[in-house]
């Protein structure tokens, strides 16, 4: 069995285990974890499809893990940094995130002010014009549209997963109508789906920070930090849970 873990810093390989080795380890599996600092969900998304792609051609009992970062991160084709494995040089615009304040609420529906002064001089231009023209709707409805196609390939090469946020719940209704027609049958469709924990009402972070769990690097990040070694043994818990009731076939 293989279980393939993506994401951004959440769920990424770090100095304890995570919540894919802990669930790697339930099912006796081989954890590939590609989670990757700064992701944007487009690259997390792109990349689960790639490498599975791959690891199908060879693999037949496959699960995913696939979680969810921010929606108002993006990446750029940027030729003046190395290839990135099987990624080409697809790169995340990266900040320096310590200039950040990290107090704001609700920072996944946010855009923080100037925030494009933080990235390198060589993209700046380039960010500043993406933040001014960024609005959570249509980045909710490429996301929604992009994971439908990615759980229908999921699906006739039959490989099981489960889709979650980790960093914050999606925006709800006062900032995007999930209701309007452009929106409305993608998520119906979306949250239907039994391998879907819903993004609008849970998230590893608010799960996590619900328990009582403190962020590891608080200090750094406030509410918005990582969560600690015991919150993701705490959450691979819940993720099994959620797996066995998903997919009893495979308990």
């Amino acid at each position: 069995m293989i279980i393939y873990s993506n994401s951004c810093s959440f769920g990424e390989p770090q100095e304890h285990p995570v919540y894919g080795d802990y669930f790697a380890n339930h099912c006796n599996a081989k954890l590939i974890n590609c989670g990757l600092a700064s992701s944007c969900n487009r690259r997390i998304i792109r990349r689960s499809l790639r490498d599975l792609n791959e690891i199908a051609k060879t693999e037949t009992d496959i699960v995913l893990l696939l979680g969810l970062t921010f929606i108002s991160r993006t990446e750029l084709w940027q030729t003046d940094l190395p290839a990135t494995k099987n990624d080409g040089h697809f790169h995340p615009l990266m900040i320096d995130y310590k200039k950040i304040d990290w107090s704001i609420k609700g920072l996944i529906n946010t855009v923080v002010p100037d925030i494009h002064l933080y990235a390198k001089e060589s993209v700046r231009n380039y960010y500043k014009e993406w933040l001014l023209q960024f609005h959570p709707e249509p980045a909710v409805t490429d996301l929604i549209t992009d994971l439908l196609m990615l759980t229908g390939w999921c699906k006739s090469h039959n490989i099981r997963y489960l889709i979650f946020s980790n960093v914050d719940l999606l925006p709800d209704h006062t900032t995007v109508d999930c209701k309007s027609p452009f929106l409305s049958s993608l998520v119906e469709t979306f949250k239907d789906d039994p391998g879907v924990i819903d993004p609008w009402a849970f998230s590893f972070g608010t799960y996590a920070r619900d328990l009582g769990y403190q962020p590891k690097d608080s200090h750094l990040y406030g509410i918005h930090g990582h969560p600690s070694h015991d919150a993701h043994q705490k959450f691979s818990e819940f993720l099994i849970a959620k797996y066995n009731q998903t997919y009893p076939s495979n308990d």
